[in-house]
């Protein structure tokens, strides 16, 4: 699929926010921006809140620090509704995949933020296939190992002055 600002439909974002809908197992993320619409983000917040093994792995090191504090502001929200959310260790992690259930793989080019789904020239592949998404898990399971989870209580205790670096990227 693909999808741009020459286009009326933002196939890649639409794609994603049905995979997320009728997720009914899991919805396994990989992303470098964490900067949503608001439809996909409520999209995630009702999937976790309903069940579904929702998981989302960033980057701890940024390439870009103004669009990390603006995924970053992201972080508490989805903790509260359940989601959890890894941060990978090993250096960026610039991979942009979404597994849902064991029946669907998505691997391409967008980043899960508005700016890539809406306006960027973007292509994604949507995979039909439980052998490919098993592997694709199997890669998300490893890569996890080499990341640290995101807890509220400790999410919550960062310094104000991250707060408004969040706050500044959000803006």
């Amino acid at each position: 699929a693909t999808s741009g600002s020459d286009s009326a439909w933002s196939s890649i974002g639409q794609a994603y926010t049905s995979m997320i809908s009728n997720a009914k197992k899991r919805i396994w993320i990989t992303t470098p921006y964490l900067v949503p619409g608001s439809a996909i983000l409520n999209e995630l917040r009702i999937a976790a809140m309903s069940g579904v093994d929702v998981r989302i792995l960033i980057p701890s090191v940024p390439d870009h620090k103004l669009v990390d504090w603006a995924g970053r502001s992201n972080i508490e929200n989805l903790l509260r509704c359940g989601v959890r959310i890894w941060m990978y260790q090993n250096g960026l992690v610039h991979a942009k995949t979404l597994l849902m259930d064991h029946s669907v793989a998505s691997v391409g080019t967008a980043n899960l933020d508005t700016r890539s789904l809406e306006i960027n020239f973007e292509v994604q592949a949507f995979i039909y296939d439980e052998g490919i998404n098993e592997q694709m898990a199997n890669q998300f399971l490893k890569d996890m190992e080499s990341s640290a989870e995101c807890i509220l209580q400790e999410w919550n205790k960062r310094p104000f002055h991250q707060k408004l670096l969040e706050s500044i990227g959000r803006l």
